[in-house]
C-alpha cells in the first residue's frame, strides 16, 4: 500500500465530482448485476444515496472508485439475499421481459445471439467468477481496483478471470 506523505494532501472529492467522473461506469455495473434497468436505476440510486450519506469515508479514501463499486456490491448482495429469502417463502414465477424487435439482418441477429449467448453465460458462473469478470469487462475497473473492492489479492482476481474465460469458452464450444 501507498503511504500519504506529508507532502501530498489527501484529495477531497465531492459529491457531484464522483457522479459525474464515476456515474456512468457504476451504472453499467448495476445493469450488469441486475439485469434489470429498473432494479438497476434502484441500485444505482441507493449506491449514491448510501455513499452521500458516507462522504466522510471517500475523501480518506485513497481509491473511490474502489469505494463506490464495493459499496454497490454490497448493497447488491444484500438484495439477493432478501430476494432469495422471499423466493423461498412465497415463490414467484419470472416475468418475460423480451422486447419484439422489427426486422433484422442476418449478419444483426448472429451477432444479438452471440451477445445474448455470452451473457447468458456470464449470468450462469458462480458468483465468486461472475463478479470479477463484470467489474473487469463493464465497470473497466482494474485488476488493483477489482481486488481492493472485493478485498482479495490481486492474484486470486486474476485466476477467477482466467477460470471465468475459459468456462465461457467451453459454453460457448457448447452452443456451437
Amino acid at each position: 500500500m501507498r503511504a500519504i506523505t506529508a507532502d501530498k494532501p489527501v484529495p477531497t472529492y465531492t459529491y457531484s465530482s464522483l457522479v459525474d467522473e464515476y456515474g456512468d461506469s457504476l451504472y453499467k455495473f448495476c445493469r450488469r448485476l441486475t439485469f434489470s434497468k429498473e432494479d438497476a436505476e434502484d441500485l444505482f440510486q441507493e449506491s449514491f444515496l448510501n455513499i452521500y450519506v458516507n462522504m466522510a469515508k471517500i475523501s480518506s479514501s485513497a481509491n473511490p472508485k474502489s469505494f463506490l463499486f464495493s459499496t454497490t456490491l454490497y448493497i447488491w448482495k444484500g438484495w439477493k439475499r432478501k430476494y432469495a429469502r422471499r423466493k423461498r417463502l412465497a415463490p414467484i414465477g419470472p416475468l418475460d421481459d423480451t422486447i419484439a424487435s422489427g426486422a433484422n439482418t442476418e449478419d444483426s441477429f448472429i451477432e444479438k445471439d452471440e451477445v445474448h449467448t455470452v451473457r447468458k453465460l456470464v449470468a450462469s458462473l458462480p458468483d465468486k467468477y461472475r463478479i470479477p469478470t463484470i467489474m473487469y469487462y463493464t465497470a473497466e475497473l482494474a485488476v488493483d481496483e477489482i481486488a481492493a473492492a472485493l478485498k482479495l489479492p490481486a492474484g486470486t482476481v486474476k485466476s477467477r478471470l482466467f477460470k471465468s474465460r475459459k468456462l465461457i469458452e467451453k459454453g460457448l464450444r457448447a452452443y456451437e
